[in-house]
């Protein structure tokens, strides 16, 4: 057997698995569509007009952002809330900001801080503050880079009620407006998804605790129950972290999709950009340096390798099969409209699709980066402090 035919049967190999690939990814989306639980039910679902319902917002220099998520909260439908916003050292405009909303506004309250101890994440510290303050029994924790629905805390209240959860955490649809989060933004979010689906984090019977810190609605006696915040002090992934109690504790945790109703602007730098989803990769992978150097390997093959081969089937199929360069079509266009599709629901333009392999080349990078941080005792930089983080081994 020659050499390229044993090349041209090589790639047929990988083009059909990679086909196979691509299309069981489709079939999953697809299920997903079908399926997709969104904050929306809240939309028919009755909710008493005496609930109260306190929501505490961690914010530590958000003059960026933090007039629309005051607006945001202040417009609710259900108007029986308490907001506690909580300024964790801030150093800019924030507090003139907020003061205005203060003065026109009874039921917010803010709290300056001015410190915070050596042993806790900055903004769990802020949330044990603001929580404290909190008289509802529902109990909501929210960033500050959040745009609320006017329908979205009578929405989320009755989906918590009606699904029996202590916890309820919202997918929140991310603001795209710069080229690097059209770019990489989909690719980032698509691999955290793929650790944590949703429908394993709302099975009864496979569960995957996960929570989404932009918005955390908690039962209050729930919340209470798990020791608060001093049970996650010094996570930097908090949510993920109160997910896993929450569970342990027996109760329920649900996520669900925003749908439109939460938005959030994470990021204003690609700075930022990295440095944030490095910080969620490390935690996400539980500070597992083979599991972040895991991940960076998948989606190199799956966003350049497999792609390349796909490429390269076209190529050698014109020389030698017919039946591999049909398949190397069939391959790369099931994947392209599979990326198109991942783009789409992750809110950017689907022309962007093109830009997937170089996406896949920075998410790769940033989990790179993440283990090496990990092995290097590289300080972690989060809401104005620095974290040495320890490995884990399992």
């Amino acid at each position: 057997m020659s050499t390229i035919e044993i090349t041209s049967m090589v790639l047929g190999v990988v083009v059909v698995g990679t086909l196979i690939l691509w299309l069981g990814v489709a079939h999953r989306l697809l299920r997903i569509a079908r399926t997709k639980p969104t904050i929306r039910e809240g939309l028919t679902l009755p909710i008493p007009d005496d609930v109260l319902v306190s929501i505490v917002v961690p914010a530590h220099n958000e003059e960026r952002v933090i007039d629309k998520c005051a607006h945001s909260l202040r417009k609710q439908s259900h108007s029986n809330i308490q907001m506690i916003f909580v300024l964790d050292r801030c150093t800019d405009r924030t507090l003139d900001i907020l003061q205005k909303h203060a003065s026109d506004d009874d039921r917010i309250t803010l709290i300056e801080i001015d410190d915070c101890p050596e042993d806790w994440a900055g903004k769990c510290n802020a949330g044990k503050i603001g929580a404290a303050k909190a008289k509802g029994d529902w109990l909501l924790f929210t960033d500050a880079d959040t745009e609320f629905d006017h329908q979205l805390i009578r929405c989320a209240v009755a989906s918590a009620t009606k699904r029996k959860a202590s916890l309820l955490s919202i997918l929140s649809s991310l603001t795209i407006t710069k080229n690097y989060e059209r770019i990489v933004q989909p690719i980032a979010s698509t691999c955290l998804l793929r650790n944590f689906p949703v429908d394993r984090i709302n099975s009864d019977t496979r569960t995957r605790p996960f929570a989404n810190g932009q918005f955390l609605l908690f039962k209050k006696a729930a919340y209470e129950a798990i020791g608060g915040h001093d049970s996650v002090k010094d996570d930097l992934l908090e949510d993920i972290a109160f997910a896993k109690a929450i569970h342990k504790s027996g109760a329920r945790v649900q996520v669900l999709f925003a749908d439109g109703l939460l938005k959030c602007s994470m990021y204003s730098t690609y700075s930022a950009f990295q440095n944030g989803w490095k910080r969620i990769y490390i935690e996400s992978c539980n500070r597992r340096i083979h599991k972040l150097k895991q991940n960076a390997t998948t989606i190199i093959i799956t966003g350049n390798i497999l792609p390349a081969v796909g490429v390269a089937g076209i190529i050698v199929g014109l020389i030698t099969s017919p039946a591999l360069f049909w398949t190397s079509i069939a391959s790369l266009l099931t994947s392209a409209m599979v990326v198109a599709w991942l783009y789409r629901i992750n809110r950017a333009p689907m022309i962007f699709a093109i830009f997937a392999p170089i996406g896949a080349l920075v998410v790769a990078k940033l989990f790179r980066d993440a283990a090496r941080m990990l092995e290097r005792r590289e300080p972690v930089c989060w809401g104005g402090k620095q974290y040495i983080l320890e490995p884990r081994q399992q």
